[in-house]
């Protein structure tokens, strides 16, 4: 699927969050109705709907356009486009979730996690991680947790120790429970014990996760 800069729908898109990012919302949501409306084809309205979403203040509404990019992303059956499943389920499951439907909520969240391998590796891609094992976590699913390494990170906190956060908190943050994932928070892990930076008692508490997580 080309991305084309000069599309009329994609060029009134990138108007809105240019409006949006200098917080003038009313302009933004003007030029996402606008896009819409110029829809002509399912690769347009999937984008104009996913923009139109944004800032709904009707949470009913904002589920609708969230549904409805989907259902247009569905029609196009492109594998290039698989890197956006991940976003909208992930939106998906939020509105669900502001409506107070976890059940329907846990089922995108889940739908995301199993899309996130389609992610590319850059911080776009762990920010969605991120924020999908949170939404598995208020769903109350399994996103990945580790009750050793979330009280050692509440002590980090608590001492403001940036070094041990700085290495950890993002491995730990965007872990869905992936092999990949796991490596990376193993790799993270220990270069952290590496660093030698700890006391004592964490550096042993870090050595047995490290320990537990290669089995």
């Amino acid at each position: 699927m080309n991305f084309d800069p000069e599309n009329k729908v994609v060029r009134l898109c990138a108007k809105g969050m240019q409006a949006e990012a200098e917080g003038k919302i009313e302009e933004a949501g003007n030029c996402f109705k606008q896009a819409w409306e110029a829809a002509t084809n399912n690769f347009e309205k999937f984008t104009a709907a996913h923009y139109c979403a944004r800032n709904q203040p009707d949470p009913q509404v904002n589920l609708q356009w969230n549904l409805d990019a989907l259902k247009y992303v569905d029609a196009i059956e492109s594998d290039e486009l698989k890197t956006h499943y991940p976003s909208l389920y992930l939106n998906i499951g939020k509105s669900y979730e502001t409506l107070n439907d976890l059940p329907s909520a846990g089922k995108y969240y889940q739908l995301a996690s199993e899309s996130a391998v389609h992610l590319p590796d850059n911080g776009y891609g762990k920010m969605l991680k991120a924020g999908i094992n949170e939404g598995l976590k208020r769903a109350g699913l399994k996103g990945y947790y580790n009750s050793t390494i979330d009280a050692l990170i509440n002590d980090w906190c608590d001492r403001k120790e940036l070094r041990p956060l700085s290495l950890v908190l993002p491995a730990y943050l965007q872990n869905l429970g992936t092999d990949e994932d796991i490596n990376t928070l193993i790799t993270a892990l220990s270069f952290l014990s590496a660093t030698r930076c700890l006391n004592a008692e964490e550096q042993r508490k870090i050595e047995g996760v490290i320990a537990d997580l290669v089995r």
